[in-house]
């Protein structure tokens, strides 16, 4: 038999609220009874902590110049040494997911046993060009848990009303990434007196929140399941807290480097830094901050979207949108919050675990007996470098030239088996 024994690690609890010092053991891809097992390999976990698997809410596997497979492979790499054990796929595959066949081939042909966990959501509309609704009920038959348009959004208002009551039929949240695309046309960064003076078209505060105020309405008055990612406003924050003190069912999330970058990392035209949604002010990322904190903001995810140095070397405004974020979102998290250590690990839990599997009406992965073992192993002492690596797929586009953080991730492993270690 074949398996691990961790000894001493300080296991985090978020449903139980709390960090304690534990032995745990694994066998046949689970948490077990702690016993010795004939040929397992020990772990000493000693001054660290065992967190459970974190769960991202949107991941895009597809960069262009690349063949699928590679990319899938490269993201995979970055997910398990950033601590994520679950991702969810946006539908920009090896084809767009507006049919059965391109998530049947992907979960036949691309998948492989030492991948993270990948689920996968549909095109809320043909093509997510928003014009036609995509076969909803085939898609889910052919499983995929959540549908979307992301990076797009529906702009017809009638068109995203009847995938909304489309979607509730077959119980598939919705993930909207609000953005009206007529208050923002060919915008390329948060308008500010920042854009005015470099130039560039200018992507308002307002283009976000009236989506975000559509998606409350249509929840209001329909009770669709509706999760609003990536949100990058202030006012958005203000209009989600309004509509959950008003009781409507709406949950979001917002993509870590909008909670450790705001928009003068671009002022010097860093295409690699360019974001969707754009990098907003200060004022915004601090109202971003304290609504993770006192819960309006429901998760944290990594809007993880991979792009070559030659893709983005173009001018600023002809780049494409999108940074990287599966490898560094925990390390930034932690860097953020203004607490003790074990309050911090119990806060990104919830946020970055739990949360997304319940938003997802998945179970979510705890550290417990019978449970599939989805976890890392994290060592505060240790110091992480993440770095732009210009000639490595998938590599060149993180909103930054190079961090230092302190501690790092050692182990993690994916249903019972170890498929990270540094």
């Amino acid at each position: 038999m074949t398996g691990y024994i961790i000894k001493d690690g300080w296991v985090v609890d978020p449903i139980l609220n709390k960090v304690e010092k534990k032995n745990l053991c694994i066998k046949n891809n689970k948490f077990s009874k702690y016993e010795n097992i004939p040929n397992g390999k020990t772990i000493s976990a000693k001054g660290k902590y065992i967190m459970p698997g974190l769960f991202d809410l949107r991941c895009h596997l597809k960069q262009p110049g690349i063949s699928f497979q590679k990319s899938v492979d490269s993201i995979n790499k970055k997910a398990l040494s950033g601590g994520f054990t679950s991702i969810l796929a946006m539908p920009a595959l090896s084809s767009m997911a507006d049919n059965p066949e391109t998530i049947k081939y992907v979960q036949d042909s691309i998948i492989k046993e030492n991948y993270v966990n990948l689920y996968f959501s549909g095109s809320l509309t043909m093509e997510s060009k928003g014009k036609k609704l995509a076969p909803l009920g085939s898609l889910k038959e052919a499983g995929i848990i959540a549908v979307t348009d992301c990076p797009y959004s529906t702009q017809d208002n009638q068109i995203y009303c009847k995938a909304s009551e489309y979607a509730s039929m077959f119980n598939l949240p919705i993930m909207e990434l609000p953005r009206d695309m007529s208050l923002s046309p060919g915008a390329s960064a948060h308008e500010s007196l920042l854009s005015l003076k470099m130039g560039l078209k200018g992507f308002p505060r307002m283009a976000e929140e009236l989506f975000v105020s559509r998606s409350i309405l249509l929840s209001k008055y329909t009770n669709a399941k509706i999760h609003l990612t990536s949100l990058s406003s202030s006012g958005s924050v203000q209009l989600v807290s309004k509509a959950k003190e008003d009781g409507v069912n709406i949950t979001c999330d917002v993509n870590s480097n909008h909670l450790f970058k705001n928009e003068n990392n671009i002022c010097n035209f860093d295409s690699l830094s360019k974001a969707l949604p754009p990098l907003r002010e200060e004022e915004d990322r601090k109202s971003l901050i304290k609504g993770i904190i006192n819960n309006t903001i429901d998760a944290i995810s990594s809007g993880h979207q991979p792009f070559s140095f030659d893709d983005k070397s173009r001018e600023f405004d002809l780049a494409p949108a999108g940074t990287l974020g599966l490898e560094n979102a925990f390390h930034q998290i932690i860097k953020i919050l203004d607490q003790k250590m074990d309050e911090k690990l119990l806060f990104i839990a919830r946020k970055m675990a739990i949360n997304p599997s319940k938003i997802l009406q998945l179970e979510y992965g705890e550290i417990k007996l019978n449970k599939k073992a989805n976890f890392f192993i994290y060592d505060p002492n240790g110091k992480t470098v993440i770095k732009r690596r210009y000639n490595e797929i998938g590599s060149a586009n993180l909103p930054f030239e190079q961090e230092q953080f302190d501690g790092k991730i050692t182990h993690t492993f994916v249903n019972g088996k170890l498929l990270y270690t540094n």
